[in-house]
């Protein structure tokens, strides 16, 4: 089961209408990307914080969600590195010549937001 749906994808970022079979392979990227950091399927269960409890992640909404949220973003960051761009682009501001640099293929700040509910690897 995947974290996310093709329609919330394109939704998110944006993108109805453009290369969907592409946008399914970058959600199960995603997932698994997630699923590796928690070290465990993120799509249906959530560990508790503090414990070694699971929970059917249906029954609690905002972790649900959190979840959901992280798997648009790393879906998203996947989805810019296509058509020959290579994971950094730069943003311009104004006048200034001030400019900021992303990179998207480092996926830490985006996962930052699950790091509770994150296996204990011993």
């Amino acid at each position: 089961m995947p974290h996310v749906t093709l329609e919330e994808l394109q939704r998110y970022s944006g993108t109805v209408g453009e290369h969907p079979e592409n946008q399914a392979f970058f959600i199960e990227a995603a997932g698994r990307i997630i699923d590796d950091y928690l070290g465990y399927d993120g799509a249906e269960k959530a560990l508790c914080p503090g414990t070694q409890e699971y929970r059917d992640i249906a029954a609690v909404p905002s972790i649900q969600y959190l979840f959901k949220v992280t798997c648009l973003r790393i879906a998203t960051m996947l989805q810019t590195e296509g058509g020959s761009n290579i994971g950094v682009t730069s943003k311009s501001f104004g006048d200034s010549g001030s400019r900021t640099f992303v990179n998207y293929t480092n996926f830490d700040k985006y996962l930052l937001p699950i790091a509770a509910y994150r296996k204990i690897r011993i």
